[in-house]
């Protein structure tokens, strides 16, 4: 009879687990203790082994009782245990010295940090099927489940059984265990971190395209087909239905299949959980004139219906744009606010040497349609995170701040909102009057502008860039508020190092950056095991360039230089990171996220091609 064997938590995302007999759920459908804590970048990115392959040579164990973190350095040369409550400063000094750039620290109680936020309910796969796994590539059992990391094993079935826990899209397939009930929603696609030794971080060579094989082969006739559009997929992901309290469940628990369930579509207004992913096209309704050099473009359904999708305020689109016959994808912030789900709006200011903001400005009219996908990005706030905001911008940088100005006065949020933004000069301010009228209609929001050149040109403003003094005189309480920053990467950091130096916590800052000029990487910066420097990584449309090293991938160089490429499993599976090479050769460990095509017409993945030389990408 199927059962729950194990239980296992994972009480900081992406490091060790925990076995338990028994956990409580929380309200969003998580085992409590699960994800609670997470390490994350000076952008927000978490730090996990997608990114940071190093991250399997660190050891930790998590006391819950008395709050305590211990890691150890897994080659043996530091080890600490840390209060997390008391400890913070000492802890993010111990993992920044670890990994060689700032780490902070989160936490999130009442929902952790899922994977999946669309499906935040406990991961479930059998005991047979990581046996079955195991068999494939010669690993024991304990070797697959810490590559894997599933929260739920059950016992008393044959491998895949799981695969009948999720029906066609649209659909879910309901299951108890216990007195919990559960809808599965879909198959778990998989990352780069499977291929890796859980304790030395080495990979198995080919291991995504052995196991696409033997996925593909072994798929039984019970799995819906058609939620494969590539085979690096195992476990199902999870939701929990209702919102009943003092749920809990135990090794041991039956497991028992009620039935395929319709899932009822949510109101598109809807914005209080991360919304799904959708591609598709978007017809350009109108083109507003910000400034010389700034434009924004409403976009909306074909059908003149509302948006196909939901965003947060502060998420970005990416859109695909055919130039000479060449295919370029951007990520592009959304300035509108969901509130108003009739369209969106994105903000772009021409480049003379950007490829894409140029064919913004110069060819994109009126009623073409456009390939978007999205959203995505955590650059949000929806007003539940904080009870006062501070926003520093700069430049266009200012979209994601705009939104969600924008969707907090639609909402009457009460909190204090305080918008400190730069600009060349006045004519570049961006959405100048509407931040005015806003201003003067919501007491709650101050705008405070600063120019930083003309200087013979009457104004009655602030002058020159943001500083530390600056930022003391306009809000004498910013160290004690929430802080978004968004802006040119120099300016993001900087502005990031005078809350840390001022002692604001890392969690109550978030940045995002783009473009600017980038430091020359040295050993802590790109890593011990980054390997000599092959050649040079050239970004034709950006004109930024930034030294390869032999053992980084194209993806891991263009967040180095600033330069956003669109992401998915990080395994060369689902080809969203697709980009062209130029010039130069580079050597992928998988590639079956191209396709025959796409090959010979010079696509790349980002995640998995290395450069083997000086190599130039379009982007």
């Amino acid at each position: 009879m199927a059962h729950l064997d194990r239980i296992l938590i994972y009480p900081v995302k992406s490091l060790a687990g925990l076995s338990l007999p028994s956990v409580r759920l929380l309200k969003s459908g998580a085992l409590e203790g699960d994800r609670r804590f997470a390490l994350l970048d000076a952008q927000n990115n978490y730090v996990n082994g997608k990114r940071h392959s190093r991250i399997h040579h660190l050891r930790s164990s998590f006391d819950a009782m008395t709050r305590t973190l211990h890691l150890r350095n897994g080659e043996g040369r530091r080890a600490g245990s840390f209060d997390i409550d008391h400890d913070r400063p000492r802890l993010r000094e111990w993992l920044g010295e670890f990994f060689g750039f700032p780490v902070q620290f989160q936490e999130n109680s009442a929902a952790g940090f899922p994977d999946d936020t669309d499906s935040p309910g406990p991961t479930l796969i059998s005991t047979a099927t990581l046996r079955e796994v195991a068999g494939w590539f010669g690993l024991t059992l304990d070797q697959v489940r810490a590559r894997f990391r599933t929260n739920l094993e059950v016992e008393g079935v044959p491998a895949f059984w799981e695969d009948q826990l999720y029906g066609p899209r649209g659909t879910t397939v309901r299951f108890s265990i216990g007195d919990v009930v559960f809808d599965g929603v879909n198959p778990c696609q998989r990352c780069v971190v499977p291929a890796r030794d859980a304790v030395t971080g080495m990979s198995v060579p080919d291991f995504a395209k052995r196991f696409v094989e033997m996925r593909r082969q072994h798929l039984p006739d019970w799995a819906e087909s058609s939620r494969f559009n590539h085979f690096y997929r195992l476990a199902v992901n999870t939701k929990l239905v209702g919102h009943e309290t003092d749920l809990s469940l135990a090794v041991g628990d039956k497991v028992n299949v009620i039935g395929r369930m319709g899932v009822a579509q949510s109101p598109v207004t809807v914005v209080s959980s991360q919304p799904s992913r959708w591609s598709g096209q978007l017809r350009v309704m109108r083109v507003f004139e910000n400034t010389p050099t700034v434009r924004t473009f409403r976009l909306s359904s074909i059908d003149g219906d509302k948006l196909p999708f939901t965003y947060l305020p502060g998420q970005y689109l990416n859109v695909e744009l055919m130039v000479d016959g060449i295919l370029h994808r951007r990520c592009y912030t959304i300035a509108s606010t969901p509130t108003r789900p009739e369209y969106c709006e994105i903000t772009v200011k021409r480049e003379e040497m950007g490829v894409a903001s140029c064919q913004w400005h110069d060819n994109i009219r009126e009623g073409m349609l456009l390939d978007v996908s999205g959203p995505g990005g955590r650059f949000t706030f929806t007003g539940d995170e904080a009870d006062g905001l501070v926003l520093i911008g700069a430049g266009v940088g200012i979209t994601p701040l705009m939104s969600v100005i924008r969707y907090l006065t639609d909402k009457n949020w009460p909190g204090a909102i305080d918008l400190i933004y730069c600009a060349r000069t006045e004519r570049d301010i961006i959405f100048r009057e509407e931040l005015e009228s806003l201003a003067g209609a919501f007491p709650n929001l101050r705008v405070t502008t600063t120019l930083t050149q003309e200087p013979g040109v009457q104004w009655a403003g602030a002058r020159g860039r943001i500083s530390s003094e600056f930022l003391r005189q306009t809000l004498p309480d910013w160290t004690k508020r929430r802080v978004h920053i968004c802006g040119p990467v120099e300016m993001a950091n900087d502005i990031t190092r005078m809350l840390r130096k001022a002692d604001v916590p890392d969690e109550q800052i978030r940045s995002e950056a783009f473009g600017g000029p980038m430091p020359k990487p040295t050993a802590t910066t790109v890593g011990d095991d980054s390997g000599p420097v092959v050649g040079m990584v050239t970004f034709a449309d950006s004109g930024k360039s930034a030294p390869a090293h032999s053992d980084q991938t194209v993806l891991e160089i263009a967040s180095y230089a600033g330069i956003s490429i669109d992401r998915g499993c990080l395994a060369g599976i689902c080809g969203r990171c697709r980009v062209r090479l130029l010039s130069g050769d580079v050597k992928m460990e998988v590639d079956e996220g191209l396709s025959d095509s796409e090959r010979r017409s010079g696509l790349i993945l980002a995640c998995q091609a290395k450069p083997v030389g000086s190599v130039v990408i379009d982007l």
